[in-house]
């Protein structure tokens, strides 16, 4: 992940307040994903680059008297285009400075929601056949395959 020149011109912070706690939140496309899809091949690592990032932005935010208590960052292949980039900047809900990777924003959304679906099933909200199906239509939507062989076939 490299940091553009051109990308913290994008960034107006001109517009943020000066002396004001924020979180932000950065998308990126990731290309170490590959084929459109997730798979036990995929690498789903937490790289040097990554932290070189935040870092990057921290300080030039920092040169503004501009505080970024918590900075999401999460890699995504489906809902960005290649060398894309989505920024997101709140006012700070945190008060610690924080940084949080993923670098599989579908995966994280995965296991969410699996773990959403573990509690239904555990208090006995809804059943196995449940679970089972809602964990299978999440896996669809999101892309993930436990092999390459499973996008193959319709059933």
């Amino acid at each position: 992940m490299i940091l553009k020149k051109n990308f913290l011109a994008k960034l107006s912070l001109m517009s943020l307040k000066k002396n004001k706690e924020y979180d932000i939140t950065v998308e990126f496309y990731n290309d170490d994903l590959i084929d459109d899809s997730l798979n036990d091949d995929v690498s789903y690592e937490i790289k040097r680059s990554h932290y070189v990032f935040i870092k990057k932005i921290r300080k030039e935010f920092e040169k503004n008297n501009i505080k970024i208590n918590k900075f999401n960052l999460m890699g995504t292949i489906l809902d960005l285009n290649f060398g894309e980039i989505n920024i997101e900047i709140l006012k700070s809900s945190d008060k610690h400075k924080k940084n949080i990777i993923w670098p599989c924003k579908e995966i994280f959304i995965f296991e969410n929601s699996k773990i959403k679906l573990e509690s239904l099933l555990f208090t006995n909200q809804i059943t196995m056949e449940e679970y089972e199906s809602n964990l299978e239509d999440l896996k669809y939507e999101l892309s993930i395959f436990e092999n390459d062989e499973e996008r193959q076939y319709i059933n």
